[in-house]
């Protein structure tokens, strides 16, 4: 999701300044970015370290001269079951990477947004959903984190938005449906149009959206 996100901005002229755990991803990623006239920025990020998000998010601003949009697509699956079930080094981890990493990351970048600027959160169906351990925890903090951010941040005029795109065709969804034909749902790059439009100046006027509802 988030290289199709990556293209799509590239597409549009933007610059960019990508991060990942895998660097073979970020490689990947920018290649693909590259074919549509693009060179981004490139950092080994794991949002899981306490020191690594600040750090990475002051560098980023630093060499791009300043920040418009944030998007934050970092999450794991760790382990689907009961949540009374889960492993407490799986939990830890899994909110460790998609809540703490995340706000940290923001909070580093914030002081360089302005009036008009946006920050997007990929957010999943999957948020409070029984049976999804502590990607579903995760994924219901990230979303009370985008409505607390988006009330907080109004005066400022900073957009806070999380996008659900819905089932789409990725690692982690092949990882939680293994019996699912990957065929059977969409590919990222059909997914990304909410992500453009509220980079571009589009505010959906709530803090959660679906992308299959997304009217642009």
């Amino acid at each position: 999701m988030g290289r199709a996100i990556a293209e799509a901005f590239a597409a549009e002229g933007a610059r960019l300044a990508l991060t990942a755990t895998d660097t073979a991803h970020l490689r990947a990623t920018a290649s693909a970015c590259a074919a549509v006239g693009a060179t981004p920025l490139l950092y080994g990020l794991e949002l899981a370290d306490p020191d690594e998000p600040a750090r990475v998010g002051v560098e980023a601003v630093a060499e791009l001269g300043g920040l418009d949009v944030l998007v934050n697509n970092a999450g794991l699956l760790g382990e689907r079951g009961a949540l009374a079930d889960s492993r407490p080094d799986v939990f830890d981890r899994v909110v460790a990477v998609t809540v703490g990493g995340t706000l940290r990351l923001v909070q580093a970048v914030l002081p360089a947004m302005g009036h008009g600027s946006a920050i997007v959160n990929v957010t999943s169906g999957a948020a409070g959903r029984p049976g999804w351990g502590a990607y579903g925890v995760s994924r219901l903090a990230l979303n009370g984190m985008t409505s607390m951010l988006r009330d907080e941040l109004a005066d400022r005029g900073i957009r806070v938005v999380a996008v659900n795109p819905g089932p789409a065709r990725t690692a982690m969804r092949a990882a939680a449906y293994p019996k699912e034909d990957p065929a059977t749902v969409p590919h990222p790059a059909a997914l990304v149009e909410p992500f453009v439009a509220i980079a571009a100046g589009a505010d959906p006027g709530a803090g959660v959206v679906e992308a299959s509802q997304w009217r642009g």
